[in-house]
């Protein structure tokens, strides 16, 4: 029964993300009339992204159904998240900062269905943890994390703080890890320099997705 459940949910999900993805991530402009850095992806592409996130995270947290809800939402904004962060190296705030009350009441609905009052302390408290931090980060001279990471950070801490403190510090460190090696290899390559920033958005999303996929069980 609990499967079904999950999968319908997926499903549901997917019906709802699919057919508006590719205008949400071509609706966010580059910060100051910049042009792009990558065209949009093709709408097959990030369908296929989408799904493959969405049924990852649902074979995982299959048993517990409730969850699905709120780390499904967060599948598939991390898609749209990431594919415009690499675009124009922005994670807008209308995206953002409505995902915090939205994410609080499918939390919210979680611990009523599982009368699990802790998880959803623990979250907040993961959740405001981790915003402190990366904006201390962002104010240490010469940091690589912009506000857009600061702001994504909470989020994503919060949704990892539900599952355990160990879920939070081995998110925050693949993420922070993948990101570190991705820029020495791009420094080696001389793609980039070092004044040059990197779009963090996307491995922060991919260190959050290992985490859930190896504590979410």
């Amino acid at each position: 029964m609990r499967g079904a459940v999950s999968v319908v949910v997926a499903l549901v999900a997917l019906v709802v993300a699919l057919p508006v993805g590719r205008r949400v991530v071509a609706g966010v402009p580059a910060a100051g009339g910049e042009a792009p850095r990558r065209p949009v992806p093709a709408a097959w592409v990030l369908g296929v992204v989408t799904v493959v996130g969405v049924g990852a995270v649902t074979a995982v947290l299959w048993r517990h159904p409730a969850w699905l809800p709120a780390y499904d939402y967060l599948a598939v904004l991390g898609v749209w998240l990431a594919a415009i962060d690499l675009r124009v190296h922005r994670l807008p705030d209308q995206l953002v900062l409505p995902s915090y009350p939205v994410l609080a009441v499918l939390f919210g609905f979680a611990a009523l269905v599982e009368g699990d009052a802790g998880r959803l302390a623990r979250g907040a408290v993961a959740g405001a943890v981790c915003w402190l931090a990366f904006l201390a980060l962002h104010r240490l001279p010469g940091g690589g994390f912009g506000r857009g990471d600061v702001k994504l950070v909470g989020l994503l801490g919060a949704g990892l703080g539900w599952l355990g403190w160990g879920c939070v510090v081995l998110g925050l460190f693949a993420g922070v890890v993948l990101g570190g090696v991705v820029a020495l290899g791009l420094l080696a390559a001389r793609r980039v320099g070092r004044r040059d920033r990197l779009a963090y958005g996307p491995f922060l999303l991919a260190g959050t997705l290992i985490a859930v996929l190896a504590g979410g069980g």
